[in-house]
């Protein structure tokens, strides 16, 4: 799964709760797949629960996190974290913004 490319000539790609599943090898896998399969100008948005940047919180981000990590090689990734695996993708205009409740979304862009 991890080792085949997505389909190419898209603009966007829509990452909703998938990441927290997977540990940071199938995470970056995930993430240069998407730059690999992007078109010029393209978006990656990943909507999920994220540990803030400074890992301090949202407390019920950390809750899910702890459960994430006791069922799932995964956890709530901060947003460094992936702004880090982002930027070494190759994005850039890396972005997080406030959706509903205790998500966000981690935007994205492909030159």
């Amino acid at each position: 799964m991890f080792s085949d490319p997505l389909p190419d000539g898209h603009y966007l790609h829509l990452f909703c709760h998938i990441l927290h599943d997977w540990g940071e090898t199938d995470v970056r896998q995930l993430l240069y797949a998407s730059f690999a399969a992007l078109s010029s100008g393209g978006w990656l948005v990943d909507h999920d629960m994220h540990i803030n940047s400074t890992k301090t919180g949202p407390l019920p981000v950390s809750e899910y996190s702890v459960l994430l990590m006791h069922s799932t090689p995964g956890k709530c990734w901060s947003v460094g974290e992936l702004a880090a695996f982002l930027k070494e993708a190759g994005f850039v205009d890396i972005d997080c913004r406030r959706t509903a409740g205790d998500r966000t979304a981690i935007v994205a862009r492909r030159l």
